[in-house]
């Protein structure tokens, strides 16, 4: 059997860059890279590779949360986590987004995630001959769930003639958990100790059989803005983290940002792996509206490989200057560097160029800058002056903006934030007007 049948990743096809128009189409923001392809930068992390080295001796069950901002790279790792070949050797990976739930993700809830590691544990031990016993326990459980909570007799019928139904049903009451009351709670709490355990016992047998350990990986929970993504962050990771932590097999989650900042954080600091930005300047030099990258540092050699490593000749396709200014609108982030390189190569090609110049980088600088500017009002005027002051750690009141990657966090040296480049000079304009 293939080690990477149980993994979903659906690979960009990338080619050296030769013209802006393969530029275009290589830089897509929304391209997933092969970790091993050419076009992979590894990152060298000291967290990604405490985990790593964790996983490849513990002779346990490890629980790891991987808590950073969206577009920093989390994807690729873990991609390149399920292609190394120690890990392969000890693991069988299974690899999850939240698109597999079923439902949006604000619906999330711990007992979905539950139900979504089992029936991928079912479906992936037909290739070990797990007893279908197990299956029939699991669809037993999911119809006694929902004829609980639904008083409907057509929708019980439906569900009694058909044990598959069931689960179109438990989604469709993701959207109303929020509104349960408190004795609902209680009585569905008891049903997901059950499952947990049905879960546990199909892990051991599974393990037992394919004589490898499972390592579930669950990406994208760290996506979204709002304040119901708030709170179903911390419905699954304060709440139910307990749930989370009970499955007898590794399991890797990730976490927004923001998270471990969170005030009674009961995520343990041996559990928590933080993937910050890719450092490109000093941290002394935040206050500076262009602050002058550090050339000769790890993080402006990656960051700047990451865009060259694709192009044929990159030297040919980027005007003097032009390079550095699409890393500082990037902000040490991958899927921001690219998307301001796609958006640059799209204006350069509109005006009728074969090359990159530092006016269609500008475009997009404006461009950047117009998306966050509506966030900018009132008392968060105060508190991003405040980022820009701080020397180092976060500022009461940061949070949404680390989500939404107008102030980005780094640890080159101490851990530190700043806000993105694209914005200083409008937040001191703000406060210097008196607006």
């Amino acid at each position: 059997m293939n080690d990477r049948s149980t993994l979903d990743f659906q690979y960009t096809d990338l080619t050296p860059v030769k013209s802006l128009e393969e530029a275009w189409v290589s830089f897509n923001p929304n391209n997933v890279v092969d970790p091993r392809s050419e076009f992979y930068i590894p990152r060298t992390d000291p967290a990604l590779s405490k985990l790593t080295f964790r996983l490849r001796r513990t002779q346990g069950v490890t629980h790891a949360f991987l808590c950073g901002h969206r577009g920093s790279g989390k994807t690729t790792e873990l991609n390149r986590l399920c292609s190394d070949p120690e890990i392969l050797k000890k693991y069988i990976p299974i690899y999850l987004t939240t698109q597999n739930f079923g439902s949006h993700s604000v619906h999330l809830t711990h007992d979905a995630i539950m139900v979504e590691i089992t029936r991928r544990l079912l479906e992936e031990g037909k290739n070990h001959q797990l007893p279908s016993a197990y299956r029939d326990e699991f669809n037993n459980w999911g119809k006694q769930i929902v004829e609980t909570f639904i008083s409907n007799d057509r929708i019980k019928g439906e569900i009694g003639g058909n044990f598959n139904a069931w689960f179109a049903y438990f989604k469709a009451q993701l959207t109303t958990r929020r509104d349960w009351k408190h004795e609902e709670k209680q009585l569905l709490e008891p049903k997901i100790q059950d499952l947990v355990n049905l879960l546990n016992r199909i892990a051991t047998d599974f393990e037992q059989k394919a004589g490898k350990r499972l390592l579930v990986i669950i990406d994208d929970l760290e996506k979204g803005e709002s304040d119901a993504h708030k709170k179903m962050h911390d419905r699954l990771f304060q709440e139910y983290y307990d749930v989370l932590i009970q499955p007898t097999l590794s399991i890797i989650y990730t976490l927004p940002v923001y998270f471990r900042g969170q005030a009674g954080n009961r995520i343990s600091n041996d559990e928590l792996y933080s993937f910050s930005a890719v450092g490109l300047y000093r941290r002394e030099d935040k206050y500076r509206d262009s602050p002058p990258l550090c050339k000769e540092d790890k993080g402006y050699q990656l960051m700047s490989r990451f865009i060259k490593n694709r192009f044929e000749s990159a030297d040919d396709f980027f005007e003097e200057n032009t390079l550095d200014e699409i890393l500082r609108i990037g902000g040490g982030l991958f899927r921001e560097t690219s998307r301001v390189v796609w958006e640059a190569a799209q204006n350069a090609i509109i005006r009728g160029s074969e090359t990159i110049s530092l006016q269609d980088v500008k475009l997009v600088f404006e461009q950047v800058k117009k998306e966050y500017q509506p966030l900018i009002r009132g008392e968060a005027i105060e508190m991003l002056k405040e980022v820009l002051n701080s020397n180092s750690g976060w500022v009461p009141g940061v949070e949404p903006f680390l989500q939404s990657r107008a102030v980005v966090e780094y640890e080159n040296g101490d851990l530190w934030i700043d806000l993105r480049y694209v914005l200083k000079p409008y937040l001191k304009e703000l406060t210097s007007s008196g607006k």
